[in-house]
């Protein structure tokens, strides 16, 4: 993951922590965190799904879809939370469930 500058990271917190829609298209946005706007945001050991902040520790789903290869950040709204096995649901229907693969 690419290094923002402190002014850009603090722009693109700022404007996603209101509007979230889209927020899986702005590659940037993998290392900000919409909690506290640190940018010291990594992969999380034992889940590559997810990132985790190091500042304040919130963790959250951002990943490649298995079925399109578009974006999937739990954070936008456009991703919801599959009820069956809790991963997001991508924009194409597809949210990764072992036994059901779309929804």
């Amino acid at each position: 993951m690419k290094t923002l500058d402190r002014d850009t990271a603090k722009h693109l917190f700022e404007f996603y922590r209101k509007h979230r829609d889209g927020i899986r298209i702005k590659s940037e946005m993998a290392t900000i965190c919409l909690i506290c706007g640190s940018i010291h945001v990594t992969p999380k050991d034992g889940d590559d799904l997810m990132l985790i902040c190091f500042n304040c520790g919130v963790d959250f789903y951002r990943y490649e879809c298995k079925a399109c290869s578009k974006t999937i950040d739990g954070r936008d709204p456009q991703n919801p939370g599959c009820r069956v096995c809790g991963l997001r649901i991508c924009t194409c229907g597809v949210c990764g469930c072992p036994a059901v693969d779309t929804h």
